[in-house]
């Protein structure tokens, strides 16, 4: 199997030198140093994702096809989507079940064979193609699946008449019954619960292409100037990642992990779309709606979460930035819990993090998504300090969120686009 695996990250030294403050969020426009480009002869292993969560559009589609063309490059389509678990058999034994009419969410990528093989390799790919599934370890973790189980998934809603009722269009879902045949490393599916082939990916209801990814070239220093060639660059249009990059400070935990930390539910939507988690799950791990102390912001979060957050808020008084908060605003429009499906691929099917109630949001009104943020910069490394991704550098933007990840984040040096963190300062 290569070494250099899809969405693997490698650690780099990089040095940021700037003075700090902690005025609003802006682009950064000192042009860290970025990690040292492997240099090699072999094409193995070597990748470029572009990535958009409602799609890659058509130009851009085209633009990374010409690129690739010009370093004699491939590039190939990969989709994800949230599939819903209903129940995981062992032979003829139910080992995970959920109620009619709810699921499990199961995020799920999916990747060109070629793909797979040259990042992944060969194994991998043949269990793909075998027409089995591979699932992250941590996601096994959680409901103790091993390498044959059959997992039930109920694929995307098909875009049916808006006269039919929820519960008409759920018993439309295309049904898959798919082995398990391989647990992997949570980073060799990108942190998704399950790694499935394209074949089956579209059976199950999901034709949207969200990444394109090349692969093939020799030098990657030429792949990435091909790409910035006709514009692709990492932003707020599109998401621009490789096998070689460094730990971005901002990148947040993938759901098998995030349930592996917070807990894993199941989930329904009812007649006027609205998601509704299992009241057991929320009970056991929710907090009830209170205040934090030193700023006064109250919401009801992740028990996992609250110290991280309260943290982070007595840091922020103590450097006399409370005013830099919008208690009013976070307490009417803000806060953690939100259940509901994420309004950038809400046709994903993809749950909120805030559903989870492991992410904060506040000074939304200056900060909507998908514009650039205009959150403090000192905020937003307090908060990383904290366990805590931001979603300023998001795509597109989400300067309002804070997500939790459970690992200091100042420290990372990574030339992110708005308030790169200061290394060997004091900011």
């Amino acid at each position: 199997m290569p070494s250099s695996r899809l969405f693997r990250v490698v650690i780099a030294a990089v040095s940021i030198s700037m003075v700090a403050g902690v005025g609003p969020a802006r682009a950064d426009t000192i042009n860290p140093p970025l990690p040292d480009l492997p240099s090699t002869s072999s094409r193995e292993g070597l990748a470029i994702s572009v990535s958009h969560p409602m799609g890659v559009k058509a130009d851009t589609r085209r633009a990374i096809e010409s690129a690739a063309r010009s370093v004699g490059a491939e590039v190939y389509p990969g989709r994800a989507v949230t599939l819903g678990l209903t129940r995981m058999s062992r032979g003829q034994r139910t080992v995970q079940r959920v109620r009619r009419g709810w699921r499990i969410p199961m995020s799920t990528v999916a990747h060109h064979d070629a793909v797979v093989r040259s990042v992944m390799g060969g194994d991998i790919a043949d269990v793909l193609l075998s027409g089995r599934v591979v699932m992250g370890e941590s996601s096994a973790g959680v409901r103790r699946a091993q390498v044959g189980d059959v997992v039930t998934l109920v694929g995307k809603k098909p875009r049916l008449e808006k006269s039919m009722s929820t519960k008409a269009k759920d018993k439309k879902r295309p049904v898959a019954r798919l082995e398990i045949g391989a647990i992997v490393d949570d980073e060799l599916v990108g942190g998704a619960d399950l790694l499935v082939s394209m074949r089956d990916i579209e059976a199950l209801g999901a034709t949207l292409n969200t990444r394109y990814t090349m692969i093939g070239f020799r030098r990657a220093a030429d792949a990435q100037r091909a790409l910035a060639d006709v514009g692709v660059v990492n932003g707020l249009s599109v998401r621009v990642r490789a096998t070689w990059d460094a730990p971005n400070p901002d990148a947040t935990m993938g759901l098998g992990v995030a349930k592996a930390r917070l807990g894993e539910f199941a989930y329904t939507i009812d007649g006027k779309g609205r998601v509704r988690v299992d009241p057991g799950w929320t009970h056991r791990n929710i907090t009830p709606r209170q205040n934090f102390e030193d700023i006064q912001i109250r919401a009801a979060c992740h028990r996992e979460i609250w110290t991280a957050i309260q943290g982070a808020l007595t840091e922020i008084r103590a450097a006399g930035w409370s005013r830099l908060v919008d208690v009013e605003n976070a307490n009417r429009y803000g806060g953690c819990h939100y259940a509901r499906l994420n309004r950038i691929a809400e046709d994903l099917e993809f749950l909120s993090r805030h559903s989870w109630a492991m992410a904060l949001d506040f000074n939304t009104t200056t900060n909507a998504q998908g514009r650039p943020p205009n959150m403090p910069c000192g905020i937003v490394r307090i908060f990383r300090k904290w366990g805590f991704a931001w979603g300023g550098n998001f795509t597109p933007a989400d300067g309002m969120h804070f997500e939790y990840v459970g690992e200091r984040r100042d420290n990372i040096a990574f030339p992110s686009r708005y308030c790169p963190n200061i290394i060997g300062g004091d900011g």
